[in-house]
């Protein structure tokens, strides 16, 4: 079992690889309507010669709300707009979300899925949520360059857990973590 666990980690680590090989393409708007988003991807598309890799949205709360509305419903329903974009394209997308501070106050301070800003459907929606975590933030010891990769959904896999790894902030890259 624990082999299978490790062979699993280290398929994710090699993703994560490929992913730095990658071109990148960046759009750059304050707040991008999921109209926008929806017409960034296939311009993108149409540029890099019918496909590409994936999608990465930074973040949730920047995209503008419809309505007046309720919040938890109007991030439902940008989140499953989201989600049709990848549907459609038939390529995942990584969307970045806010956490309440909750946590902030007490001794566990590790992300959960209880803690999504204004989370309405997003957990019900989403194939994988992955939250990060860093004890340096909170301890204060920038020696430590590790970083927790905490599987909270895997839709598609299954498999849940915490996969800790090296980052290096300054090129914002997931390392191997030697052992």
């Amino acid at each position: 079992m624990q082999t299978q666990t490790q062979d699993y980690w280290q398929q994710i680590a090699q993703g994560v690889g490929q992913l730095a090989e990658m071109p990148w393409k960046i759009f750059e708007h304050s707040t991008p309507t999921t109209t926008m988003i929806a017409s960034a991807v296939r311009c993108a598309i149409a540029e890099f010669g019918g496909s590409i890799g994936a999608v990465f949205i930074d973040y949730l709360q920047q995209i503008p709300l419809e309505s007046g509305g309720n919040m938890a419903h109007e991030v439902g329903k940008i989140t499953r707009q989201i989600r049709a974009i990848a549907k459609d394209h038939k390529i995942p997308v990584f969307l970045g979300c806010q956490i309440n501070r909750g946590n902030q106050n007490s001794a566990e301070k590790r992300p959960n899925r209880h803690l999504l800003r204004n989370s309405g459907e997003i957990f019900e929606v989403c194939d994988q949520l992955i939250m990060l975590y860093r004890d340096a933030v909170y301890t204060k010891d920038s020696s430590d360059r590790t970083i927790e990769l905490i599987v909270e959904k895997n839709r598609l896999y299954g498999k849940l857990g915490t996969a800790t790894m090296l980052c290096d902030l300054s090129t914002s890259r997931f390392l191997n973590l030697a052992r």
